[in-house]
């Protein structure tokens, strides 16, 4: 089946969701009626309206909205659940945007258990080495220690990283990534050392990068670790 075209009207609606942040001058009944616009005219999958309602999602997030946030996540589920089956690829990255959702709304207990059941379905569907996959586990593992259970979010997070380092380079994304969660999981169990001596690899490593380079801040993030290890130190010495 061919994909509807755009028009004039689909066009016009399309350029109000171009920019990350929602613009100051539009009101959320004319964003929701675009994004219902968008829907009727090009259909709920075209790229145009997935677009938009990612973006508003985000805005929603950014505003404190989480219920809205956590009610669009829902139907998300349950329409591609309908249309696309639940053993779908992006029905599973959909599920792990509800489990996002549902920290953002204060529920971890659920946050945990949806995602405890999405990793066992990701692996099923598409094998434990997949990155969607282990990004299941990588969140996992942060919810567990946001609820409670730091000394298991950290086991994971270990096992998970040296795993990943052992990818060798065409993980290293990967591996920075499961590293700044450990470090944060570590920093809230009270393992400041070892938390410093991760932070140490990630600064070894970012010096290494030319990313991140701001001509009124310098070099950002290079800056930002700086200032977090600054903090890890400090509270290394007083505990």
């Amino acid at each position: 089946m061919s994909r509807p075209r755009r028009t004039f009207g689909t066009w016009r609606a399309g350029r109000r969701f171009r920019n990350w942040r929602q613009p100051t001058s539009r009101d959320w009944p004319d964003v929701h009626k675009d994004v219902a616009y968008l829907t009727r005219k090009l259909g709920r999958w075209h790229p145009d309206t997935l677009l938009a309602r990612s973006l508003v999602s985000m805005w929603l997030g950014s505003e404190g909205q989480h219920a809205d946030v956590l009610r669009l996540a829902e139907a998300e589920v349950a329409d591609r659940n309908a249309e696309f089956g639940a053993d779908d690829p992006e029905t599973l990255r959909s599920r792990r945007l509800l489990s996002s959702a549902l920290r953002g709304s204060g529920d971890l207990d659920g946050a945990v258990a949806e995602t405890r059941a999405l990793v066992e379905d990701s692996v099923r569907v598409l094998g434990s080495g997949h990155a969607d996959t282990r990004r299941g586990w990588v969140d996992l593992a942060q919810y567990l220690a946001e609820n409670g259970e730091p000394a298991e979010g950290v086991r994971l997070l270990r096992a998970l990283y040296t795993e990943s380092r052992a990818f060798g380079p065409e993980r290293q994304e990967e591996s920075r990534s499961i590293r700044h969660q450990l470090v944060l999981a570590l920093e809230s169990k009270g393992e400041f050392q070892e938390a410093l001596d991760l932070l140490d690899e990630e600064i070894a490593e970012e010096s290494g990068t030319v990313y991140g380079v701001d001509e009124f801040r310098g070099d950002y993030a290079m800056a930002d670790l700086r200032e977090w290890r600054g903090r890890l130190v400090a509270k290394a010495a007083s505990g």
